[in-house]
């Protein structure tokens, strides 16, 4: 009797157990179509734009470019920033539109749903000039090598994607991007206006050092919450251009091309007051018959040092009892900083005309150093092959890292404690 009463009371808990579940599921299927009907909205909303696009932009940014500057610009095609994910999709009336009259390429942004709303970069090159001017005259640098100047003032477009692959390769940037007509204006004016700005300037030689450069705020009117921020550079040769890779880190300094590197930040916080931030740093090189040791680091190198009466020979192992022998064809260098890690910041760079002098491949060879290192102690290896110019004439110029034709001929993150040095393998045809 017992168990019946007690199976007879789990089945009258049943219909409730039935009721939550429905519910629950009931819950779920409204949430599921809420989701649903607002993603069906967001989906209809960017098919809208889309379609405004197509049937307005490049009409649009023509007019616009022929009001304000009197050209007929050619439209070649555009870019909605709206896009339909299906995880984050996206709701956004702006479009770039690429533009071309004659040999400049530029772009128009435009809002589908406000005809009054445009920006264009048409006059980027002008007011670049007028900014660049600012710099080098306030501080009395010479014209540079290279300059770049990366801008957007407080009524211009922020926008955060980066210009398509596909377009980029075309030319096209939409950056710098300015609501306004260029006629000339003083910098003050523009920098009185300026949310941010980005100086990228290098110069081959200068006989004022980097560090003379004496970055003055009261030189520098930005607008409440603007930013301004310098990387200023010093390069021995043009060959810089191709090993330029770094925009915030001056450890591209391990290439002989480096000297120098300074960075300065502006930050206006409104009611708060201004934030500077400032940094110079020089890298430092050895060279002995071509070849030079550079700090990748902006750390002394004194702790680099060339040995004149080196050894003429090195024996590597192979490993089963076999060894090669290496004739050296350089001094060496010793390496003798205790770093913190293994990798002490040098870089050594062979240059072409060196290897140039030997029939037969070149190596760069290592060896530990006799004090303070383990039981290897004075055991040299190969650490790199030097590239003949056929060779490193042979990549193809878009290589992703184009610095290698400029930069292979050598090798970087030299370690300290070690010895370094430039050898030709004895008995190799």
């Amino acid at each position: 009797m017992r168990k019946a009463k007690a199976l007879s009371g789990k089945r009258k808990q049943k219909p409730g157990g039935c009721r939550t579940v429905a519910a629950a599921v009931l819950l779920v299927l409204s949430l599921l179509t809420g989701c649903s009907r607002e993603r069906m909205e967001t989906r209809r909303e960017i098919e809208r734009i889309l379609e405004a696009a197509e049937s307005v932009a490049e009409d649009r940014a023509a007019a616009h470019i022929l009001e304000k500057y009197g050209i007929e610009a050619a439209a070649e095609g555009y870019w909605t920033q709206a896009y339909n994910d299906f995880f984050a999709p996206s709701v956004n009336p702006n479009v770039v539109v690429f533009m071309e009259h004659g040999d400049r390429k530029f772009c128009v942004g435009i809002d589908v749903d406000d005809e009054s709303v445009l920006w264009d970069n048409y006059q980027r090159e002008e007011i670049d000039a007028a900014l660049q001017g600012y710099l080098t005259e306030n501080y009395g640098l010479p014209p540079a090598y290279r300059a770049e100047t990366v801008f957007r003032l407080e009524d211009a477009p922020n926008y955060s994607v980066a210009t398509p692959a596909e377009w980029r390769e075309k030319g096209y940037d939409h950056a710098n991007m300015v609501d306004f007509c260029f006629e000339g204006q003083s910098a003050e004016e523009l920098l009185a206006r300026m949310e941010y700005l980005e100086f990228h300037d290098s110069w081959l030689s200068m006989e004022q050092s980097l560090e003379a450069v004496v970055f003055d705020e009261k030189d520098w009117p930005i607008c409440e919450g603007g930013y301004i921020e310098w990387n200023l550079r010093l390069y021995a040769s043009p060959e810089a251009e191709f090993v330029d890779l770094s925009e915030k880190y001056p450890d591209i300094g391990g290439f002989p091309y480096f000297r120098e590197w300074r960075r300065t930040c502006l930050r206006d916080k409104g009611a708060e007051g201004q934030e500077m931030s400032d940094g110079f740093f020089a890298f430092r090189s050895l060279e002995s018959e071509g070849i030079t040791i550079t700090s990748r680091l902006p750390y002394e190198i004194e702790d680099i040092i060339e040995i004149s009466e080196g050894e003429a020979q090195w024996e590597v192992s192979r490993g089963e009892g076999r060894t090669e022998a290496y004739r050296l064809v350089s001094r060496i260098f010793e390496v003798t900083e205790n770093a913190a890690d293994s990798n002490y910041a040098t870089a050594i760079h062979v240059p072409a005309e060196f290897a140039a002098r030997y029939e037969g491949p070149l190596y760069i060879l290592r060896r530990k150093m006799e004090e303070g290192h383990s039981a290897e102690t004075g055991k040299a290896e190969v650490v790199k092959q030097i590239s003949s110019q056929e060779e490193l004439d042979a990549i193809p110029g878009d290589e992703s890292r184009r610095d290698y034709k400029i930069y292979s001929n050598g090798t970087y993150g030299m370690s300290a404690g070690y010895q370094y040095a430039v050898a030709e393998k004895i008995g190799e045809e």
